[in-house]
């Protein structure tokens, strides 16, 4: 049985012992964004492990391109922070002067001595971020972004031709309609064309490589997606079964996930210098960078929500009154009565046309609110 369904069986310690010493180790974009963000001491602890497996390193084409368009996000991101903490204390300061404002009748609070005291605040807080602002310099990314041009040096996938990635767009439509994975969530997103597949042109790439070196893949992502996991009551219980089968077919090869913390904690388990409290704190600062989002993604997102929420008030006001035409339709007499039932199939054509339409901007608006509380 376990031969048949290889891909609903998780691997033994030491299996997994051996495919860390045999397998490539393929980190996705997301995981190289690590290597530029967060503080010098987690940048340089994470590089330290990539470091220890350089001899087994590789990524595809793919990842290496949206690294390429992210990275400069990531640094823009960090400068536009000093500008967002400076607009987000203002309007906690403000909030909290109307709240102590409430209180002037209060016979023991000295309101104005509050006030003051919270306008020394900000003030001493503004003079150190703007301290820090002028503090901040791109060496020091830069140097990041050197290490990692290193670190991967001769060690990136060919650039797929044209007609292969028309290929796998193609097929992506098939294997995105059927709910194969990997891939299949971004259908959701707004993009299209190679944003849509990339997850896909991804994989393919992984495909191709473990044919060519005869060598198995531990793929490493922080992307939680269920295209490329197996999730039971929101527990990742391993990689998607269905792309362990795939990629055994299809290379001869295995094929095994790790989140970017498992990775650190088996890299820690396997002799690395790495020790748990680091991974910890690497942990936490992840964690904190996760919670923020750039303000142009926000703003995008703010923004479509609006233009949803107009489009599906007018939807539904023409809905509401299609639908009370339809009810207040006076009866025909019999011999207008064909005229009388086309207006009403009209009505009712134009009804459930709207209906569908109101249903999908409702759709659309529950994913971009999901997508915001992730």
């Amino acid at each position: 049985m376990k031969t048949a369904f290889v891909g609903w069986y998780a691997k033994s310690p030491e299996q997994l012992s051996a495919l860390w010493d045999a397998a490539l180790i393929v980190p996705d974009t997301n995981i190289l964004l690590h290597l530029l963000r967060h503080s010098a001491e987690v940048r340089g602890q994470l590089m330290d492990v990539f470091e220890r497996k350089k001899a087994s390193l590789w990524i595809p084409y793919q990842v290496g391109i949206e690294f390429q368009r992210r990275r400069l996000d990531v640094q823009q991101h960090a400068l536009d922070a000093y500008d967002r903490l400076g607009s987000d204390l203002t309007k906690f300061i403000n909030q909290a002067k109307d709240g102590i404002n409430q209180y002037r009748a209060h016979p023991v609070i000295d309101i104005e001595r509050e006030l003051s005291a919270l306008d020394v605040f900000q003030r001493d807080f503004q003079q150190r971020i703007a301290a820090a602002k002028a503090r901040h310099s791109a060496e020091e990314f830069n140097a990041s972004f050197a290490k990692v041009t290193e670190l991967f040096e001769g060690k990136v996938g060919g650039k797929p031709s044209a007609e292969r990635i028309a290929a796998i767009f193609k097929d992506g439509n098939d294997r995105y309609a059927k709910k194969v994975p990997p891939g299949f969530e971004d259908t959701k997103k707004a993009a299209e064309g190679g944003d849509k597949f990339g997850d896909l042109v991804i994989w393919m790439e992984m495909i191709e490589k473990a044919k060519v070196d005869k060598r198995p893949i531990i793929f490493v992502t922080d992307d939680g997606k269920s295209d490329w996991w197996h999730i039971h009551r929101g527990k990742k219980i391993g990689p998607h079964p269905a792309l362990i089968e795939e990629f055994l077919a299809t290379t001869g090869q295995e094929f095994h996930i790790y989140e970017l913390l498992q990775f650190l904690r088996y890299a820690a388990g396997t002799g690395s210098q790495i020790k748990e409290a680091s991974v910890q704190k690497i942990a936490d600062s992840i964690s904190a960078e996760s919670e923020t989002e750039s303000p142009s993604s926000a703003a995008e997102r703010a923004k479509s929500q609006r233009a949803l929420r107009t489009e599906l008030r007018s939807k539904e006001t023409e809905l509401d009154g299609l639908i009370r035409s339809l009810i207040d339709l006076p009866p025909e007499p019999q011999q207008q009565a064909t005229s009388g039932d086309e207006t009403k199939a009209a009505l009712k054509a134009r009804i459930g046309e709207l209906t569908q339409l109101v249903n999908a901007i409702r759709e659309r608006l529950t994913d971009i609110e999901g997508d915001s509380s992730a």
